[in-house]
């Protein structure tokens, strides 16, 4: 700052060059969420936490505990603070082994020697 508490042309250069730190990680962003700056793999977890606060609660099929939701992979599941059980929703399943399989093609594409 300089000039009266003015921001120095410089200082607005560098934050609109690297963005402003996201709320919840740190991790520099252009992007905001509810007018707070929010990195994309954050606003996608904030609402899948939405989702998964309007979701009817369930009980655990092996032994009756009420099971908390919990946000795993980009996916919101169900598990059992008792025994630890995960339970899925239809399609959840294919979606977590879909989302595997692109990464891991990814990370192989990336290792390929370069022509």
């Amino acid at each position: 700052m300089h000039n009266g508490g003015e921001p120095h042309p410089l200082e607005e250069i560098s934050m609109s060059l690297f963005g402003s730190k996201c709320v919840r990680c740190g991790s520099r962003t252009r992007q905001t969420y509810q007018d707070k700056p929010t990195c994309d793999p954050c606003r996608r977890e904030l609402e899948l936490a939405l989702v998964a606060a309007k979701e009817e609660k369930r009980q655990c099929p092996a032994d009756g505990v009420t099971l908390t939701k919990e946000i795993a992979h980009g996916i919101v599941i169900d598990r059992c603070p008792q025994c630890s059980g995960v339970w899925l929703d239809a399609g959840e399943l294919e979606r977590m082994n879909t989302d595997a399989a692109v990464d891991a093609i990814s990370a192989m594409s990336y290792a390929l020697p370069r022509v």
